[in-house]
């Protein structure tokens, strides 16, 4: 596919070869009659800027108004610190540049022609449906010189890879799963079709996990028995639960049994040998499963890896009952997985990049504010606004009260919120019942005067606009229940995505809170396991790779201090060769 990008001439097997650039679009404008060197100058600016947001040269995107409405749409103003007034005027003097450089605005005008051999195939299909699904494929087996009799599954591959890398499709799987099927039904439907099957193209993550109802009954069922076993503790059985644990944290615990033995199986081991949960813990078998595991991240433990580690551990020790020295064995394993994990996860560590710049950092800082003044603008409608001023709350809670996602979402306004007053200023605690927390926590928080009265607008003017049934909760679902977890994170990753351009998920406020604090006052992690309701120990594995940093800066100012103190009274010498 590389190859084939150098050889064309827009980089794209879609772009048809024969549209004018951006390029030729700047050059055309010399010649357009009555333009002031003013309007010239900012219609040619505005074909530069689009370039730069796109990310190409001029000559490298194609100058077709179709095309550039449709690939505008990818383009986050907020990423570009431009206001959407700004790009939207960005974007009218780039559209004006090219109807008056006589671009067109026909979507056929830019796609790329299927050769003749391609023309005459489609001309034997009789539904344009049919047509569509297929369009693509021929374009960029086209582009490649492939014709209909020579496509191969490696032509689906790379047909999807190249929609994947063109972003213009949400789904570009979809399109290519949907061109090997149409292919492969065509070929029994019309006569003469090209006698070849396709396959469909590989997932672009292909699971490695295997579906429990694939094992042997005998250790599905084990598995129930220790499921169930978590779910109803029996109160007289000392070595068994103190309480019942979490639907969340079940579901977690039944699929960690999954990965271990999906990762036995791929070690070689059959997988109707697998008959308990016994055969799992059996000290050959939990090493080589882990090995296989460490395999797929160069060989190094991580921190998830370790947690199944320590909940097999407990398995071996509370159902499977295996002797003193195998249970000290696997004890020892996971402290040396605990020693070596990587508290946080490379996906969490790059997003927290986009924070090294003060820039981003305090776009995020100021967003709620932000939020508030645009949910507050006339015009808006009632329920879109009210979602605005929910995700500004709940952002802003995060940033004070950096809580779980779930916690968040689950906030009753009778059971967790109180309302105090500290001398004149109105405050607002938060408390979440250690047996409402993933680690068992009780979570203690006091928001300050600005959150809470952010706080009380929201309940004032937003949550009614959002109501659909009686309800108790700070954020209400229709039914009246809480807002679903993945509903409130999805709202706070696209209001971070639309007004700040960052990529930040609610989770990651955790993590922010660490980087924040260590910024303002660096080691003390008292502080940070307070907030987090974390142990001093986890506190620091997890958040202490942000004390480097902090501690670099301070002592390169000791230096840049030392230096500016100890100026040389006279004359350097020279260091002797």
């Amino acid at each position: 596919m590389e190859i084939l990008k150098q050889s064309l001439p827009f980089a794209s097997p879609f772009i048809s070869s024969e549209a004018p650039s951006m390029a030729d679009v700047l050059d055309r404008l010399d010649g357009v009659a009555g333009l002031s060197p003013t309007w010239l100058r900012d219609l040619k600016s505005a074909i530069r800027s689009i370039a730069r947001l796109i990310g190409r040269r001029p000559e490298e995107l194609p100058a077709n108004i179709n095309w550039l409405h449709i690939r505008l749409r990818r383009v986050q103003p907020a990423e570009h610190d431009l206001s959407k007034k700004r790009f939207a005027n960005i974007k009218s003097d780039a559209l004006k540049a090219l109807e008056m450089t006589g671009c067109s605005r026909e979507r056929s005008d830019w796609l790329r022609e299927p050769t003749p051999a391609w023309q005459t195939l489609f001309e034997r299909i009789i539904d344009k449906h049919d047509q569509w699904k297929l369009t693509q494929l021929a374009q960029y087996c086209s582009a490649l010189g492939i014709e209909p009799t020579d496509v191969t599954d490696q032509h689906i591959v790379g047909l999807q890879r190249a929609l994947t890398e063109e972003s213009f499709i949400n789904r570009p799987e979809h399109v290519a799963i949907n061109a090997a099927k149409t292919w492969n039904r065509l070929r029994q439907e019309i006569e003469g079709w090209p006698d070849i099957e396709l396959s469909r193209p590989p997932l672009m993550r292909e699971p490695w996990t295997l579906p429990l109802e694939t094992f042997s009954q005998s250790f599905q069922d084990d598995v129930a028995r220790w499921i169930e076993r978590l779910r109803t503790p029996d109160p007289l059985n000392a070595s068994g639960p103190l309480k019942p644990v979490r639907p969340s944290t079940l579901k977690h615990r039944r699929f960690q049994i999954r990965e271990l033995a999906s990762a036995l199986v791929h070690t070689g081991h059959s997988i109707d040998a697998i008959t308990s949960l016994a055969t799992l813990v059996e000290l050959g078998n939990f090493k080589d499963s882990l090995r296989w595991m460490m395999g797929r991240f160069a060989d190094r433990p991580t921190e998830a890896i370790h947690g199944l580690a320590v909940g097999m551990t407990s398995i071996a020790h509370h159902h499977v009952n295996v002797g003193a020295d195998h249970l000290k064995a696997m004890k020892g394993i996971c402290q040396r997985l605990n020693l070596e994990a990587d508290g946080l996860r490379e996906k969490n560590r790059a997003r927290l990049l986009q924070l090294e710049d003060p820039h981003n950092l305090g776009k995020l800082l100021h967003l709620p504010a932000a939020l508030v003044e645009k949910a507050r603008r006339s015009g808006l409608r009632a329920q879109k606004a009210a979602l605005i001023m929910q995700a500004a709350l709940a952002i802003d809670i995060l940033l004070f009260a950096p809580m779980r996602i779930g916690n968040l979402a689950g906030l009753h306004l009778e059971k967790h919120l109180r309302s105090v007053r500290i001398g004149r200023e109105k405050r607002t605690q938060i408390l979440i019942p250690g047996d409402e927390v993933k680690n068992g926590r009780t979570l203690h928080y006091e928001l300050g005067a600005e959150t809470t009265e952010l706080l009380a607008l929201y309940l004032k003017e937003a949550r009614p606009a959002l109501l659909r049934a009686p309800s108790d909760y700070l954020f209400p679902a229709q039914d009246g229940g809480p807002k679903a977890t993945s509903g409130l994170s999805n709202l706070i990753k696209a209001m971070i995505r639309a007004h700040t351009g960052l990529t930040i998920h609610a989770h990651l406020f955790r993590s922010i809170a660490g980087k924040l604090h260590s910024m303002a006052s660096p080691g003390d992690f008292i502080t940070l396991s307070h907030v987090l309701s974390d142990s001093l120990r986890t506190t620091m594995k997890a958040y202490g790779q942000f004390e480097q940093k902090s501690a670099l800066d301070h002592y390169q100012r000791s230096v840049d201090a030392a230096r500016s103190r100890l100026k040389p009274s006279g004359r350097l010498r020279k260091h002797p060769r």
